[in-house]
């Protein structure tokens, strides 16, 4: 099924932006909960993206590239995530008696 209006893809753009400042405030925070929680919204929202983003490909004739921009957001938040959770492990791993 096609997507009928934009509204899905500005919802997807949003959260992508909103997934994006938790990604910051995340890091920030060093606490290796809040990054795996966070880690896991991405991923569902990373596959939201790519089913929404196969529906307006399937034949709307609406233009993809905001679904385009918000996944490339998801995948930077994942990597950026990915790196300090492992940093934060490795710390721990460090100071641990």
């Amino acid at each position: 099924m096609p997507i009928q209006n934009g509204h899905e893809m500005e919802q997807l753009s949003k959260i992508s932006y909103d997934l994006e400042e938790a990604t910051r405030d995340a890091r920030n925070s060093a606490d290796i909960e809040v990054i795996k929680d966070l880690q896991q919204q991405l991923q569902e929202v990373q596959g939201q993206i790519q089913e929404a983003r196969g529906k307006a490909i399937n034949g709307s004739g609406t233009s993809t590239e905001p679904l385009f921009h918000a996944q490339l957001r998801v995948e930077e938040c994942q990597h950026e995530l990915k790196r300090a959770l492992t940093n934060l492990e490795a710390f721990e791993d460090n100071v641990s008696p």
